[in-house]
């Protein structure tokens, strides 16, 4: 068997090049590093969506009250509505002819 101990350019026991080592040790550093700004990006970006949900969530709840305090008519107020304003109409007509005729005599 060889010994790979006195091999030159190897480190250690398990015979890898001084240079190898060194590239695989940068290529984890930067994957760690990388994965630290990934992380940070991605709790960035979870909290920016916690709170569009919430301010969703917010204007929602305002919307709903809003609509809840809208009251619909109904189809018999409308014919009720609709008759004062038929009665109102006569009423001012009567008015602006009376004032027609007392403003001639």
């Amino acid at each position: 068997m060889a010994d790979d101990s006195g091999t030159s350019g190897t480190e250690g026991g398990r015979g890898l090049p001084d240079g190898l080592k060194e590239a695989i040790e940068g290529a984890l550093a930067a994957t760690e590093r990388t994965r630290g700004r990934a992380q940070d990006l991605s709790d960035r970006t979870k909290d920016r969506a916690q709170g569009l949900v919430d301010e969703v969530s917010r204007r929602g709840i305002g919307a709903r009250g809003t609509i809840e305090g809208l009251r619909l008519v109904s189809r018999d107020e409308l014919r009720a509505l609709e008759a004062r304003v038929d009665e109102l109409s006569e009423r001012l007509s009567d008015l602006e002819s009376q004032s027609g005729s007392d403003a001639e005599g």
